[in-house]
């Protein structure tokens, strides 16, 4: 496991690395830069999720007549048909050969880019699957299994990442959005994963001491993000049933000695708000106070 983590740390400073290059490479021109650094995370994935797994960017369609927006990179499950045009790309993304979706965002910081890469994933949760990898139709998760997962990778959030989260909250809360047609998960490279577990069977962090197990949670992997990143990847509703267990999971598990802050932000983000509603909260305070919610469970 150790070996893994120090190849993905490599990986993570490479595709910062490869996001600075895209600036001076697609120099003046905003697309190019965009399509740079869309490259750099498809390339990656496509490393972790080879053939037969495709990468690919476009539109995902479902058999029900919906269409999503347009999504940087888009892991194709092995049952997913070879439409790829005369450049190889893909013409017809089809939802029950999806494993995965994920868009680029590279600075969330800017609360207006993290509501428009949520905006393009409540698109996509408005896919259906006809079939799922479940066993039985009747299992709890039947309704989780229909939807495409969606994903948001970028390089920098918040000063104060727990800002971001509750940022996360307050677009989906505003909006009445269901937990369910809601992101799954938000990695920020080098910093941490924001978690959507809509059932507490999915949520790894399942103890006693979170007043929820079921919701948004901080994860504060810091340089181990694209572990993080990784084992959400794997732990989504696939296309279809695998026939043999994946590889990479045991290795990117963290040992219970090296788990790092978990934060239940939907409980924080409650204690926020009261001491908001104090006439002596300010500007610094709120700093201060948000640096604080990030510590401990």
């Amino acid at each position: 496991m150790n070996d893994l983590y120090d190849l993905l740390r490599e990986d993570a400073l490479q595709l910062s690395s490869e996001f600075r290059k895209a600036s001076i490479q697609g120099r003046g021109t905003s697309q190019e830069i965009a399509e740079f650094r869309e490259n750099a995370v498809q390339t990656f994935l496509a490393r972790y999720f080879p053939f037969p797994h495709r990468i690919a960017k476009g539109k995902v369609r479902d058999s029900f007549g919906s269409i999503a927006a347009s999504i940087d990179c888009i892991i194709c499950a092995p049952n997913h048909p070879h439409t790829v045009s005369v450049r190889e790309k893909f013409s017809l993304l089809l939802a029950e050969g999806v494993d995965s979706v994920v868009e680029v965002k590279p600075n969330i910081a800017d609360k207006t880019e993290l509501y428009r890469a949520l905006e393009q994933g409540l698109t996509v949760k408005k896919l259906r699957r006809r079939t799922t990898s479940l066993l039985h139709d009747s299992s709890p998760l039947c309704e989780w299994a229909k939807r495409v997962p969606f994903g948001v990778f970028s390089m920098q959030c918040k000063a104060s990442p727990i800002e971001t989260g509750f940022e996360i909250l307050e677009f989906y809360s505003s909006r009445g959005v269901e937990p369910l047609d809601q992101a799954d998960f938000i990695v920020v490279n080098d910093v941490c994963v924001f978690s959507n577990f809509v059932d507490k069977s999915l949520n790894p962090w399942n103890m006693a001491e979170y007043p929820n197990q079921v919701g948004w949670f901080y994860e504060g992997w810091a340089k181990d993000s694209l572990v993080g990143f990784l084992l959400r990847l794997h732990r989504v509703a696939h296309a279809g049933i695998k026939l043999q267990e994946d590889v990479l999971p045991r290795y990117l598990t963290p040992s219970a000695e090296a788990r790092f802050k978990v934060v239940d932000l939907a409980y924080k983000y409650g204690i926020y708000k009261q001491l908001q509603g104090q006439p002596d909260f300010n500007a610094a305070e709120a700093q201060r106070v948000l640096h604080a919610l990030a510590e401990g469970g």
